[in-house]
């Protein structure tokens, strides 16, 4: 639950030196370059660097030419390869003109055969026609028409019997369509062709079919045949050249990518007369190693400055957790990159998130299951969805035995409870009705809980942003956290636990007086911060505002709270829904109801998982994201040598 530490570079040097500066860093692969002109002062005369990318349109048509190629761009190693741009981009233009014109051959080639084929299955339909249609096309009176017919509209032809030119000759069928032609004189082709449009017939294209459509299949596919030798020739051509210069052309493309690798970082550089400015993010860790680097540059000055004095030039920030939480990263960034002066909420959010997700989808089986799942969408399916669904699975079976469900069997596990703990059954009987409040109650305490450990989360995240306003009388500052709390404590203790603590003084002390605070939180933010003009400008309109925002924080509190309880429902819904499969299942045969039981369960696992994973992200984004994060930061995205 960390971010790593972030140094600001800023580099002040002679010109002539900044590509040897760029190249340094880009090979370093740790460089977020940022605007320069936000770091330094009196920087009006400072213009950008004027340059054009010229490694970028070499790069974009070698990657055209493997992949017409069906070459897998990779990074190699071009230690040693030094070739300039304009070498290159000969190089490239000659391998287009070499491999480009035979991988285009045989782009034509397919497109040829693609056509052939076409023709064939066109002309297949009216394979029986002893007729050329080439010739019946050409007849200068008599307009003809080779498609397929709905068999319905086929029937529908007797109503046009007074017509005599109303005539459809079919030549083959299929379960839907009679495949044939119809022909009319010319003077009478309009009529005809609306007659048989209305009867849904859908032209075939035969143009450019000579003779009758038997010999004309049979020349097809001779000219097929020799087209696919073409195209191994060219496949022959094609795998020689690349046998010979694949190598050269991966180091080329390596190097381009290297190239605009380090265009990006120049585009962020500005100039004044013959010096220039560059700055940057990096990681704390690699400071000694950018400071070795740069110490060999002549000529520059290099200034590092701590990120936490630079809090107002927003710094990227890079992640650093563990194992157990790196995953639940992904649910971080989509609610958005924390800034880089609040925490980072991925170990909490691992921790509840898996804890909410066990307790709802409590079962030995459906956890296992998950788990195997899971691995098999991170392992085979590269989905960080699987990575995060592992501990979850994890949890779920865990809890499984806690309530004692396996694949929805609530009492398979009664003789490990007897064993283990000398129990008669299983301690957790969902379904029975005082067991039913207790799981109620525990799901809107462990609600109470993560509410309170969230607003303590903003105390700490408002200090270290140093917004002392909104952790004191903040809504879920110390104020909303003794107003909640004292509230809680108190109807908790007084309600169920019989002990009268909510007396008047405690009443005033601990519930009025924050909430009073929480009600002027804006003038005495202001105040605390040192503001001189911190009373509001219409004392009415503020105390309007106020009163209707306060309501609306009271209010919330409470569905807040409330929202929990869907923690415990999903414990009882899981009980519920394997109670109706395993009635479905008892009105089969022995047979049947296995068969039941397993697609069952598969169907209950599914949903439960959807229903569950998204009902824990949203107590997550909802319930307690919204009281302690901000999430308006922007990633670490360091400059490296990759494929583009």
């Amino acid at each position: 639950m960390a971010l790593s530490k972030m140094k600001l570079v800023s580099i002040i040097g002679m010109v002539d030196h900044l590509d040897e500066v760029v190249t340094m860093l880009g090979h370093c692969g740790v460089f977020h370059p940022d605007d320069a002109t936000e770091f330094f002062s009196e920087t009006e005369k400072f213009l950008p660097v004027s340059s054009k990318n010229e490694s970028s349109s070499t790069l974009n048509k070698l990657k055209a030419i493997m992949s017409q190629a069906g070459i897998e761009p990779e990074i190699v190693d071009i230690d040693g390869y030094s070739v300039s741009v304009d070498e290159m981009a000969k190089v490239v233009e000659t391998i287009e003109k070499d491999l480009g014109t035979t991988l285009k051959e045989k782009e034509e080639t397919q497109a040829q055969i693609k056509n052939c084929l076409r023709q064939i299955e066109n002309s297949s339909h009216f394979v029986g026609l002893d007729l050329e249609i080439d010739k019946i096309e050409a007849c200068e009176f008599i307009a003809s028409d080779f498609g397929r017919l709905p068999k319905d509209s086929y029937k529908k032809l007797q109503e046009f019997e007074d017509n005599e030119f109303v005539q459809f000759f079919p030549v083959s069928s299929d379960d839907k369509y009679y495949w044939g032609v119809y022909t009319a004189p010319i003077d009478q082709a309009d009529e005809i062709d609306s007659i048989f449009s209305a009867l849904y017939f859908e032209h075939v294209e035969v143009e450019g079919l000579k003779g009758t459509p038997t010999d004309f299949i049979a020349k097809q596919k001779e000219y097929v045949c020799a087209l696919q030798k073409k195209i191994e020739e060219l496949d022959n051509d094609a795998k020689a050249y690349l046998f010979e210069n694949k190598d050269n052309m991966l180091k080329i493309y390596s190097k381009l990518c290297e190239q605009n690798a380090f265009y990006s970082i120049r585009s962020f550089a500005y100039r004044y007369h013959n010096n220039f400015i560059l700055a940057g993010w990096i990681p704390q860790e690699d400071e000694k190693k950018i400071h070795k680097a740069l110490e060999e540059i002549e000529s520059i000055e290099v200034n590092m400055t701590d990120a936490k004095e630079e809090i107002r030039h927003k710094p990227p920030v890079k992640f650093k957790n563990n194992f157990f939480s790196k995953p639940f990263e992904y649910y971080t960034d989509m609610y958005g990159t924390p800034n880089y002066g609040e925490i980072d909420p991925s170990g909490f959010l691992a921790f509840t998130y898996s804890l909410l997700f066990g307790i709802m989808f409590g079962d030995v089986g459906h956890g296992v299951l998950l788990f195997f799942a899971a691995l098999f969408m991170y392992k085979v399916k590269g989905m960080e969805l699987g990575r995060l669904l592992i501990p979850c699975s994890i949890s779920s079976t865990i809890f499984g035995f806690v309530f004692g469900s396996v694949f929805g069997f609530e009492h398979v596990l009664d003789s490990m409870y007897q064993k283990l703990f000398g129990l008669e059954k299983k301690p957790i009987e969902v379904m029975e009705s005082h067991m039913t409040m207790n799981i109620i109650y525990s799901a809107v305490a462990i609600g109470m809980l993560l509410v309170i450990v969230a607003m303590c989360l903003n105390i700490y995240s408002s200090l270290k942003r140093k917004d002392i306003g909104n952790a004191l009388f903040g809504v879920n500052g110390v104020c909303g956290l003794l107003f909640y709390t004292s509230l809680v404590v108190g109807l908790v203790c007084s309600m169920m636990l019989g002990i009268k603590i909510m007396t008047p003084l405690y009443i005033i002390l601990l519930i009025v007086i924050p909430l009073i605070l929480v009600f002027f939180r804006e003038p005495l933010s202001k105040l605390v911060e040192g503001e001189r003009n911190f009373m509001p400008e219409s004392i009415g309109s503020f105390i309007v505002d106020n009163f209707f925002e306060l309501f609306e924080v009271c209010l919330s509190y409470v569905t807040n709270t409330m929202s929990f309880l869907r923690v415990g429902a999903f414990v009882l819904v899981h009980a519920g829904m394997m109670q109706v499969v395993f009635v479905l299942a008892s009105m089969f045969g022995s047979t049947g109801y296995v068969v039941t039981l397993i697609v069952g369960n598969i169907l209950v696992a599914a949903l439960e998982a959807l229903l569950v994973g998204i009902q824990v992200l949203r107590l997550e984004y909802y319930e307690m994201f919204s009281r302690f994060y901000i999430g308006d930061g922007r990633p670490y995205k360091p400059v490296k040598i990759e494929k583009d």
